[in-house]
């Protein structure tokens, strides 16, 4: 099982990228759609992508096999795939990435709200999308606060990557909710 508050432990993250198992669709499908669709210098329009399978399907072990690439280069060496590894020098070492687990009942926009002031003040950028204009729509105020990322890191793309979002999505399946949070999910989109 792998958990995103240990990511941040140079040796487990060896070991993920280390130990992933590469079958044939990950090689030949999965894989360069999801760098295909990472690829920010391409001129394709590309899509915020969605990762769902049961219980101990490796989502998690995925998500952050591209999440520790996109974020650090030196771990394309770690990977026992070449296919995989010219497919992810793609997206190796572009982006700055904030990944974290939905672990409770706040409304989804808050949580995510919450998550990126965090980032951004680890990243020294001195901008917080909490007190941006709630007026605005989610869309806008995404734009703006990438305009500080941007400013900060012009080499750089942003990496969001929520983990546990069908669990907290299915508690929050009353139409009143989750009206109010697809629209969040679909500007992160």
């Amino acid at each position: 099982v792998v958990k995103f508050d240990r990511l941040s432990d140079v040796s487990y993250q060896e070991s993920l990228v280390r130990t992933f198992v590469f079958s044939k669709e990950y090689e030949n499908t999965i894989i360069p759609f999801i760098c295909n669709n990472l690829d920010y210098t391409t001129t394709a329009e590309t899509f915020g992508l969605q990762i769902v399978g049961n219980y101990g399907t490796g989502k998690s072990h995925l998500m952050s096999l591209f999440t520790l690439i996109a974020e650090n280069e030196e771990f394309l060496q770690y990977l026992t795939n070449d296919k995989a590894r010219e497919s992810l020098s793609k997206i190796a070492g572009k982006y700055k990435v904030l990944r974290f687990e939905l672990g409770n009942s706040q409304e989804l926009w808050t949580i995510i709200c919450y998550q990126i002031d965090k980032f951004l003040q680890s990243l020294g950028i001195d901008y917080s999308i909490s007190t941006a204009c709630p007026l605005e729509p989610y869309s806008v105020q995404l734009n703006k606060m990438m305009a500080h990322f941007e400013a900060k890191f012009p080499d750089k793309g942003f990496l969001l990557v929520i983990d546990e979002m069908l669990a907290y999505l299915k508690g929050r399946c009353q139409p009143d909710k989750l009206n109010r949070d697809l629209p969040v999910l679909q500007a992160l989109g």
